[in-house]
């Protein structure tokens, strides 16, 4: 994270609007709402990431990099960089040092419950000001709003998606299985930074159960009250890799030697996952493992064969035919074949929504239970989505993501602010006007709009979460999972 003066953090075109507002402006009123799926399938968003996004900028950083610095460390920063951008004359300081005095953010920030399946049109967030000198600064949070929201809402919602389809499978071919064991998290080298791969891990911890990336759990242990320790939320497992796989083959020029040493000396009570295409795969399940069958069926905990390459269907169809014929299993009540416990797959490469829906079906139609298979799900499947062959990229576009200026107070006059572009046929951009009511009616969330004040708390879904420098409402992450569970 870039650890410069907090009123930087955001697009040019911010630090001039409080100029160009009509003078007179004491409040604004502006709304965060997707506004339209790109997923044919898929017409809601989770709504998440606003607690987080509430600790971690609006207090911990505007508190280091704001308020507990001296008025000059913030002018002389600020000018820097506003010189550079701007020239001096475009910009007025007299914002920075009011803010600077007042010693808090005057804001007011309700919201939906986190968790919440949004339809679209509606809004997750409302900001208002709370001081008349500073409605200028509600339109200004925006950019960071928006940078650090789109992702978590768009990827609790694509987890909720392989868990919906992990819940379909399991429900009709395994007994007394966890769903939410099916899909790892194996996404961190594959984002585009740090604090993106935390963010996307612990959205998708609100459908599974494990994780690859470690720092997630201190994230939603932080942000959301997990206490993953006692709730067991963000499992990982003992996995090798190819480097592990070739140095060992490189001592003596084959593969069953580390094999062996895996199931007897290394894990001999612990599950584990065995990287087993750095050579020859085949040559791994047709010859090596019967030559382990011993060591495998005496190991107490299980090996997953892990495939990296080639034809994610045929090689996971094909594989779980391969280790019921040399290993055996049993039969479950619901009459699918169930691997032998001490031997499995797990698929980390290419495992797209769309790829492992056709696993599972191809091997419920072969008789076996979804269970004899799991996916690490991560890098490009966290990029983008397959709806069966059409693909969806995960931008804040993905939901048509917007936040607008709909009503404000000018010179004590209430007024309707609002877009309505004759160019936008399809109504995308048509904002809403005033103020909002959100409402849940025949089980989906509504708007109503063109309020000419704020709308009483109890009579709308959006609820005070942040006043004035302070996070007034906190959920835990158990909470959110099941309102997710609920839904």
């Amino acid at each position: 994270m870039i650890d410069t003066m907090a009123l930087l953090l955001s697009d040019t075109y911010k630090q001039t609007h409080d100029r160009m507002y009509p003078k007179g402006l004491t409040k604004l009123v502006s709304y965060w709402v997707p506004r339209k799926s790109m997923f044919e399938k898929q017409p809601t968003m989770i709504f998440y990431g606003m607690q987080a996004f509430i600790k971690e900028y609006l207090i911990e950083y505007f508190d280091k990099n704001f308020f507990n610095q001296t008025k000059e460390e913030i002018l002389e920063t600020y000018t820097k960089y506003m010189n550079v951008q701007l020239g001096s004359a475009n910009y007025d300081i007299e914002k920075v040092v009011k803010l600077h005095d007042l010693g808090y953010l005057p804001l007011q920030i309700r919201a939906l419950e986190e968790g919440t399946s949004v339809n679209m049109g509606v809004p997750c967030i409302e900001l208002t000001n709370t001081h008349p000198d500073f409605a200028w600064l509600v339109q200004w949070v925006e950019c960071i709003l928006q940078a650090e929201l789109w992702r978590p809402c768009t990827h609790a919602t694509v987890g909720q998606m392989y868990r919906k389809c992990a819940d379909y499978w399991y429900e009709k071919t395994v007994d007394d299985a966890k769903a939410s064991m099916a899909c790892s998290d194996f996404g961190m080298r594959g984002m585009s930074c740090l604090e993106d791969s935390v963010r996307t891990s612990s959205a998708w911890l609100l459908s599974f159960d494990k994780t690859s990336t470690i720092p997630a759990l201190a994230y939603i242990d932080k942000m959301y009250n997990a206490d993953v320790a006692s709730n067991r939320i963000g499992i990982g497992a003992v996995s090798t890799e190819h480097s592990v796989m070739g140095a060992n083959y490189s001592m003596d020029g084959d593969e069953i030697t580390f094999v062996k040493r895996l199931l007897t000396e290394l894990y001999p009570n612990t599950s584990f996952s065995m990287v087993s295409d750095t050579y020859d795969y085949w040559n791994m399940i047709d010859n090596i493992l019967p030559a382990c069958r011993k060591e495998i069926m005496n190991h107490n905990g299980k090996m997953l064969v892990r495939p990296d390459s080639g034809d994610i269907v045929d090689i996971s169809v094909t594989t779980v035919q391969k280790l019921w014929d040399l290993f055996g299993g049993t039969i479950n009540s619901k009459c699918y074949k169930v691997l032998d416990p001490h031997i499995g797959i797990i698929y980390g490469d290419g495992c797209t929504l769309w790829k492992v829906n056709e696993i599972w079906t191809k091997l419920e139609e072969l008789g076996f239970a979804s269970n004899c298979i799991v996916f690490g799900v991560g890098a490009f499947c966290f990029t983008a989505t397959f709806e069966d062959e059409r693909m969806v990229v995960q931008t804040r576009d993905t939901f048509g993501i917007a936040m607008k200026a709909s009503y404000g107070i000018i010179d004590g006059r209430k007024l309707f602010i609002f877009k309505d572009p004759k160019t936008d046929t399809d109504n995308l951009k048509k904002s809403h006007k005033g103020c909002c009511k959100v409402y849940e009616e025949d089980g989906m969330l509504k708007c109503q709009d063109q309020f000419m004040d704020m709308v009483d708390e109890k009579d709308t879904l959006l609820k005070t979460v942040y006043m004035n420098g302070k996070l007034v409402k906190e959920t835990d992450f158990m909470e959110i999972r099941k309102r997710m569970e609920d839904k």
